[in-house]
């Protein structure tokens, strides 16, 4: 037995009858083979030992933790990513919100267009007067009034203004204060034709923000589209004003390289966004366009803005060109600032929906993969309880099938199993066996009833073992008494007198090593007969089903037992005839003899088998598993019979 059988069998006790069914099993294979083939069921059969891999458990239940935490850093991966960007848009949102509804933001459009009406002020009174003041004593006093009047107001957030326009103040002041202390009427025109009032405007824009900053910052966010819109209106505006008050600035290149410039970007701004778009078409094209009569108007049509032209109507430099933008600029902070503020809302509240996701998602993932890790430790703990029990049920279903077969032949009872109808047979060639122990009634009769149990055990466990090693059908035990028959339900040709005459020869032997409980001194003796012919065998009963034969041939078979002779084999002559075609047979003639509803018959006595003899009685009934496996199977010879004398 190899030493993988050897492990398997040291795990734990194995029933005999487990392995009695194992042996059941056998038939005889060729001499070479049939050691290692019975060496490898044995393995398959014996080596299904559940074992509990503990470590193969907590190798699986480590991946799926590493699954489920990998996953997890995976979702906060991409949320962060995601809270980033938005934060993000919320910043921008918030700055350009900001831009437009700042307390600074107010006072510099403020003084912006108190600055301009001073200038068309200043403008109508150069042709008449000397103006002596200086840019100082002008702008000053402009710059204290809107800054203490702006300092009661609040911003969009609730706050005062007075703390945001503290250094906005100091800061225009040093930014003034940089222009020559001079009167007005020296500096009321530069080079370029640009007054002081224009020079202090441009800083406060400048100031306030430029266009070219603004349009790097609309390149990253589109929340700043309203903010430059605003931006160029404010600026247009100026320059509007400029015209208006200076006609003569339309000769400089550089007024009108601003004013292409401006006007330009104008109509870009109005392609991109959407409230400039809706506002212009509202208070200038609707309006002006319809009173100047310009039936089409397109985006970028700039007819009506240009500087100088002939023939027609401008509203460059014009009071209803710069009411219309003006109206314009009011209309676009009204509708671009609470856009502004519903986006601003609108992105801080999903920003605040998805850290509220994202911390219920910290806080139930460990909830959950100690869940998940529970119900998987379960269910390996229920996989490996179902395998153990489905083992020890497929173990219990083997023992059940052997049982079966003991009492059925396994054809029949895969055929019964199946619930099929099993039709009774007419075998033409069969052998029957019949054996009884001489005395037994006498011998049973001295002794205890456990005696006799223990007795009939031990003599059924040593025939078992012989009869298991031929290819014959043990069909029923009465007692004492056995019947077997070779030839059915599977048909074998002509092998069937062969199998049982073996056999006969084999249990004759063995029978000696059987000993008497109360008796140790004596030997039970065994009285059999065979005989050859044919019968019918079916399944009688469906409750209780019984593998039956019937017809004359097991009459004759069960009197050549009841006329036979103690540790002699009786045969007829049908027997003789069946045996004699292998001339392996010793067989002696008894003679003419006067058989129960037979008449007289010829007979013979089966005296052994040419090619075979005892080796070792005392091996044959001693039941050791090893050892009668190594019995059956020794090298170049097949079952041991010995010769009866």
């Amino acid at each position: 037995m190899s030493s993988l059988t050897q492990q398997c069998l040291a795990s734990g006790p194995r029933s005999s009858a487990a392995l009695k069914g194992r042996f059941a099993r056998r038939r005889r294979v060729a001499p070479g083979a049939q050691q290692q083939q019975q060496d490898a069921d044995s393995d398959r059969q014996l080596c299904r030992c559940p074992i509990l891999s503990l470590s193969g458990r907590s190798r699986t239940v480590r991946r799926i933790l590493t699954a489920c935490l990998l996953s997890f850093l995976a979702l906060l991966g991409s949320v962060s990513v995601d809270l980033s960007s938005n934060f993000e848009l919320l910043h921008t949102t918030e700055a350009a919100y900001d831009e437009l509804t700042s307390c600074r933001t107010m006072a510099i459009l403020q003084l912006v267009s108190n600055l301009q009406n001073m200038r068309r002020l200043f403008a109508k009174r150069a042709d008449n007067e000397t103006l002596q003041s200086s840019v100082s004593e002008v702008v000053f006093p402009v710059f204290a009034h809107i800054c203490g009047d702006m300092a009661g107001h609040i911003n969009s957030y609730g706050l005062s203004c007075s703390v945001e326009l503290a250094g906005f103040c100091q800061e225009i002041r040093r930014s003034v204060q940089g222009y020559p202390n001079a009167s007005l009427d020296t500096i009321s025109t530069s080079e370029n034709g640009t007054s002081a009032f224009t020079l202090v405007i441009g800083r406060l824009l400048d100031i306030w923000g430029t266009v070219e900053d603004t349009l790097v910052k609309v390149k990253k966010s589109s929340k700043w589209r309203d903010v430059l819109s605003a931006r160029l209106l404010v600026t247009f505006i100026e320059l509007n004003h400029q015209l208006m008050d200076f006609p003569h600035v339309a000769d400089y290149a550089d007024f009108q390289h601003k004013w292409t410039y401006t006007l330009s970007y104008l109509g870009f701004a109005k392609v991109m966004t959407e409230q400039l778009n809706d506002c212009w078409l509202e208070n200038i094209e609707l309006k002006l366009n319809s009173s100047h009569r310009v039936k089409r108007s397109y985006v970028f049509d700039t007819r009506l803005w240009q500087i100088s032209g002939a023939g027609g109507v401008l509203l460059s430099g014009s009071h209803a060109g710069i009411q219309a933008l003006t109206n314009t600029q009011q209309c676009l902070f009204d509708s671009a600032v609470p856009a502004l503020r519903l986006a601003s809302r609108s992105v801080s509240s999903g920003l605040s929906m998805r850290i509220c996701l994202l911390a219920i998602a910290c806080l139930i993932y460990p909830v959950v993969m100690y869940s998940f890790k529970q119900m998987t430790e379960w269910i390996q703990n229920y996989a490996q309880s179902l395998k153990e029990k489905t083992e020890d049920l497929k173990r219990q279903r083997q023992l059940a099938e052997d049982l079966l077969h003991q009492m059925l032949p396994k054809s029949v009872a895969k055929q019964l199993s199946q619930q099929k109808h099993v039709e009774a047979e007419s075998y033409e060639k069969v052998t029957i066996f019949f054996s009884d122990i001489v005395g037994f009634t006498s011998i049973s009769a001295s002794c205890t009833p456990l005696q006799v149990v223990e007795m009939l055990n031990n003599l059924y466990l040593c025939f078992d073992t012989r009869i298991d090693s031929y290819n014959v059908y043990k069909v029923e035990t009465i007692g004492d008494a056995y019947m077997v028959v070779s030839g059915l339900p599977e048909r074998n040709g002509d092998r069937h007198a062969d199998e049982i005459a073996k056999m006969s020869l084999d249990l004759v032997a063995a029978v000696r090593q059987v000993c008497i409980p109360h008796m140790p001194n004596q030997r039970l003796e065994l009285r059999a007969g065979i005989h050859t012919g044919p019968c019918v065998a079916g399944i009688v009963g469906s409750k209780m089903p019984r593998y039956c034969l019937f017809g004359d041939t097991v009459n004759t078979a069960s009197r050549m037992e009841s006329t036979s002779l103690p540790q002699r084999i009786h045969a007829s002559s049908e027997t003789y005839l069946a045996l004699i075609k292998d001339n392996a047979y010793e067989l002696q003639l008894r003679g003419e003899i006067e058989v129960k509803g037979k008449g007289k018959m010829n007979t013979y006595w089966l005296m052994g088998h040419k090619n075979y003899s005892v080796q070792n009685d005392s091996l044959v009934c001693h039941w050791n598993p090893n050892m009668a496996r190594k019995k059956k199977t020794a090298a170049g010879s097949e079952v041991s019979v010995g010769t009866v004398s």
